[in-house]
């Protein structure tokens, strides 16, 4: 009685696989197992292929495994396809297998020995495809073997759609992409109508509503950016709240719309709030009507020692007028008369109304070019601030324009076609809130609003995002090979 044959299993990137020893072995000289690929002798625990003493020998090179096609099991059991010809039809066969081999293009959809039947695996060496009942299957887990190379097979559902995938990926970033994001949404029509409703009616429930509105939707662009960077582009934009978790549901997309606002939008609110409560002008110069800047004048005091001579009879006249002077000074309308002259004199000078007009000028052209800068930034880097926060969810990632720049550097010109199309969005959704304003101005009600306008702008403007989410999640998988994205 025969011994009964070790059962080894090996885990590849391609799946885990039970075979015998020499089996294990074939494929080592033939290179589908690398020595770092993991294997278990039965129930044993894993370790590297290139450990297991058994084995160096064939990575070595030392030892020559017999083919597979001349193993007992074959012999006992020939491939089903295998049946008695003539002569004639051998020669036939043949011939049709020589013209087979020269057929360049895609693997065939039928099986190469079983035209009429469609193909269920495909040979990873010889790219042959098979029915269900050509490989030739070893070990316990039936594990499907070409009978005319000895190679590993895979289902030919699989490969192509891999291959279809790999094809998608390397086919460059263009308007097709744009095409197919506007057409996103519509795959989920139940959770798109859902959403839009959802978030429509939450902006009309005041400010706690509109925060939740607000959670909702950045949840939903994090998860489409996330979801449509890795390949997946058939899950629903709409994240699954059956298993409910506050960190990942709650409070990860509000810090994440937090974190996109401030590095966004940061520098544009800090110079608006600056401008609104004065802080520019804090300290700001008191202009001299000769052409000088002095600072503001303080109220004056009179010296007590000049004051001592308006009770002097014989006080000299010069110091008794200088005395008046002092005097007069600290009335509450003297104040008002000296700047009121002080005015007067600066508008019959135009020289000295140019001087003190140009600080201000100065200040308020430095305040409009720092505001068109800080604009400028925030329009550009708010997609790439949506894009980072959608696949790292990381805050401080976000935070960090450092990590959004150089995924930019690595996009190159992908970026850049994402942003123009991300900007063509934008702006078609203004045009359609306008119109959509302009439509349901009749229905606006007196310290209430338009809240038709509202609820439909903000369903739309859910479709809107969702689409912009896409476009940023394509642009990311056709770069994930740049950035280190692992694509389904």
């Amino acid at each position: 009685m025969s011994a009964q044959p070790e059962t080894w299993r090996v885990s590849t990137y391609e799946g885990v696989f039970e075979t015998d020893l020499e089996t294990l072995k074939q494929w080592i000289v033939e290179g589908c197992v690398l020595p770092t690929d993991k294997v278990s002798k039965g129930k044993l625990n894993w370790i590297e292929a290139g450990r297991v003493p058994k084995l160096r020998g064939a990575f070595n090179g030392e030892i020559e495994t017999p083919p597979l096609a001349e193993s007992s099991e074959t012999a006992t059991a020939p491939p089903p396809f295998e049946v008695a010809q003539s002569p004639e039809s051998a020669e036939s066969q043949s011939e049709q297998t020589n013209d087979q081999v020269f057929v360049e293009g895609p693997p065939a959809s039928v099986c190469h020995n079983h035209p009429d039947v469609g193909a269920k695996y495909l040979c990873r060496m010889c790219a042959v495809a098979l029915c269900e009942q050509c490989p030739r299957f070893v070990g316990t887990s039936r594990i499907p073997v070409c009978p005319l190379c000895g190679d590993l097979c895979r289902l030919y559902e699989e490969v192509t759609t891999k291959t279809a995938r790999a094809e998608f990926q390397g086919s460059g970033f263009g308007m097709d992409d744009f095409v197919r994001a506007v057409k996103y949404p519509f795959k989920h029509k139940a959770a798109l109508l859902g959403g839009a409703l959802l978030y429509g009616f939450l902006l009309l429930a005041g400010f706690r509503g509109s925060l939740i509105a607000w959670m909702i939707m950045f949840g939903c662009i994090s998860h489409v950016i996330n979801q449509v960077a890795w390949g997946r582009l058939d899950r629903s934009f709409m994240p699954d709240f059956s298993s409910f978790s506050l960190w990942d549901d709650l409070i990860v997309p509000i810090f994440l719309g937090i974190g996109i606002t401030i590095v966004s939008w940061g520098p544009m609110i800090v110079l608006v709030v600056a401008l609104l409560f004065g802080a520019l002008h804090s300290g700001a110069a008191s202009v001299n009507p000769m052409g000088g800047i002095e600072p503001a004048r303080q109220a004056a005091t009179p010296d007590p020692e000049v004051l001592k001579e308006l009770t002097n009879p014989e006080a000299d006249p010069e110091k008794l007028a200088e005395a008046n002077r002092q005097l007069n000074q600290t009335r509450p309308g003297a104040r008002l008369a000296d700047e009121a002259e002080r005015s007067k004199a600066v508008q019959n000078d135009p020289r000295g109304m140019i001087v003190q007009l140009m600080p201000l000028l100065g200040a308020g052209i430095l305040l409009i070019l720092l505001l068109l800068l800080a604009i400028a930034w925030g329009v550009f880097y708010y997609p790439m601030a949506l894009t980072v926060a959608g696949y790292t969810q990381s805050f401080l990632s976000v935070l960090n324009p450092l990590v959004g720049l150089d995924t930019i550097r690595r996009m190159r010109s992908t970026y850049f076609k994402a942003f123009g199309m991300v900007l063509l969005i934008q702006f078609a959704a203004l045009v359609v809130g306008v119109i959509v304003a302009f439509i349901t101005s009749p229905l606006t009600l007196p310290f209430i609003g338009n809240l038709p306008a509202n609820f439909i702008n903000g369903s739309i403007t859910f479709y809107f995002n969702l689409v912009v989410a896409c476009v940023l999640g394509l642009s990311l998988y056709k770069c994930a090979d740049r950035l280190g994205i692992g694509v389904d």
